[in-house]
């Protein structure tokens, strides 16, 4: 299992699957990604930030070894490094996901206003 869907855990991941693991990869937002997908350019070379991360993006969601959990939440863990049980508490999406095409159709028909959500730590 790895937790955070950054450009840390989204390597380590595939580091970890690549090897031959099972990997859960939690993220508690919607999407996998992390800040860097929120980025335009890159420090301190200002390459383009998405450039850099969709290949890495791909890689981890057609990886067969790596199973993506996102808007999710730990809710308990237990055991050791090696042998652990770990309850994660996925939250609901208010659309089918498989059907999604990123359009932004169901943002603008949408009823109800709501916050984006981007954590800003």
């Amino acid at each position: 299992m790895v937790v955070g869907g950054g450009i840390s855990g989204m390597q380590s991941a595939l580091d970890l699957a690549n090897s031959g693991f099972k990997v859960y990869l939690v993220e508690e937002t919607p999407s996998i990604g992390g800040r860097m997908a929120q980025l335009d350019k890159t420090f301190p070379t200002n390459d383009c930030a998405m450039c850099m991360i969709s290949p890495k993006l791909i890689e981890v969601s057609k990886h067969r070894n790596i199973e993506i959990i996102t808007n999710a939440d730990i809710i308990k863990s237990e055991g050791e490094p090696g042998k652990f049980k770990v309850t994660v508490k996925k939250r609901a999406r208010f659309i089918d996901s498989s059907l999604c095409t990123g359009c932004g159709t169901c943002y603008t028909n949408c009823p109800v206003q709501y916050k984006a959500y981007i954590k800003n730590d």
